[in-house]
């Protein structure tokens, strides 16, 4: 008899697990009708089928509205397929819809930082301050909307915040840090950061852009040196020095046309910054060029240039204004002064017009060959020109055309 109770039991039990599982599974094959599609759909999406994962999602989506995993899914793959206007609705869903899903959160702000809705970002990345969510990246994000606000102190702050909260983070944060001081002109701060991003990992593509930075802020840092100078000489060899004309009957005595000469050149340039808008150039150039036989025509030139220059957002406006001198034979030949105004404006990324006025006064100080003749004049000139470039900025095809009026005799 207990070898049969316990067949009996044993039997009871068996049936009762079957009667168990059974039940269980058949709630498995319900859960698995109300979630195939969205399986399918994930399934989809992660194999970067985004097509077709938006139209599998979307019916998910429309089984059940209230479903904050599809609406995940669907609002990560309008992201994927870069239509973050119709990803944000989704992943607001996805962090609402119970249960919540706190990664949405990270992806609904990148989403707003895309479309510049800086306000609404600004919102969610409080509440994701608020409840701890991914504290790292949400002050990336932070410093990245700061920078688009203009708020370029507090944006350096955030991700130096980032850094620290999360090591792995800190080339990303160095190189928008160096971005960040790149747009406040601080350039020695920037080209350190550069280089802490090159140091991090040579071999990354960020380094080679934070490389390219770099060099572009080494020139850069040589040509704002307040005070630049320079000196040459030549050796210079000219067939017409007198500019004798063929018709040799028009001038019968001038000979010994040819001859070698000595150049010798020499400047220095002074340029300063007035805060980011205006800045201004002066600079003293002096030629000097002896002849070697015809020594009648030995030359002296010096120059005083003033450039007052405004600057806009895409646009450049300068005054540049002078003086030149010129002796020849030791004697005064030529005074000129000029002022001018030339404004150059960006036309996308490969175009640059130009518009321009000038103005001249010249004094000639030896007398005239003819009593009729008189070389002093006003000149005014205006004109305008366009720039096409080309081979990244690297070679340009100029137009240009210029009127001038010269009142001389």
């Amino acid at each position: 008899m207990r070898h049969k109770y316990k067949g009996i039991f044993f039997v009871l039990t068996v049936n009762l697990s079957l009667i168990v599982f059974t039940f269980f599974s058949v709630l498995a094959v319900q859960e698995n009708k109300v979630s195939q599609k969205l399986e399918r759909g994930i399934g989809q999406y992660k194999h970067e089928n985004y097509e077709e994962a938006l139209a599998t999602l979307k019916e998910a989506k429309k089984e059940n509205p209230d479903s904050s995993l599809a609406s995940y899914y669907l609002g990560m793959t309008y992201k994927q397929m870069q239509d973050y206007k119709s990803a944000i609705p989704e992943l607001k869903d996805a962090v609402t819809f119970s249960p919540k899903i706190k990664g949405a959160l990270i992806e609904l702000i990148d989403c707003l930082y895309q479309l510049n809705r800086i306000d609404e970002a600004k919102e969610w990345i409080s509440e994701a301050e608020l409840e701890g969510i991914r504290p790292a990246q949400v002050a990336f994000f932070k410093g990245l909307i700061e920078m688009k606000d203009n708020k370029t102190k507090e944006a350096v702050e955030s991700f130096k915040n980032a850094k620290a909260l999360d090591p792995s983070m800190s080339q990303t944060c160095d190189y928008q840090i160096a971005m960040a001081h790149l747009k406040m002109k601080r350039y020695g701060d920037a080209k350190r950061a550069f280089t802490e991003v090159t140091l991090k990992d040579p071999n990354s593509n960020m380094a080679n852009f934070a490389n390219q930075y770099a060099d572009v802020l080494a020139r850069q840092e040589e040509a704002a040196k307040p005070f630049r100078f320079s000196f040459g000489a030549a050796w210079q060899y000219d067939d017409n020095v007198i500019l004798k004309p063929d018709d040799t009957s028009i001038a019968a005595d001038i000979s010994d046309k040819g001859d070698s000469r000595q150049v010798y050149t020499a400047s220095a340039e002074y340029n300063h910054m007035f805060g980011d808008k205006f800045g201004t150039r002066a600079l003293y150039s002096f030629y000097y060029a002896k002849q070697s036989d015809l020594g009648f025509y030995d030359m002296v030139t010096n120059s005083i240039i003033g450039q007052p220059t405004i600057y806009f957002e895409n646009a450049l406006l300068t005054f540049p204004s002078g003086f030149i001198h010129n002796i020849v034979n030791d004697k005064a030949y030529q005074a000129t002064g000029t002022t001018s105004g030339i404004l150059n404006f960006n036309v996308g990324k490969t175009n640059m017009g130009q518009a321009f006025m000038r103005y001249q006064n010249k004094t000639y100080f030896w007398d005239p060959s003819t009593a009729d003749e008189n070389r002093d004049a006003n000149d005014l000139a205006g004109g305008c020109a366009w720039y096409v470039f080309f081979a990244e900025n690297k070679g340009f095809f100029n137009v240009r055309y210029e009127m001038n009026k010269e009142t001389t005799r």
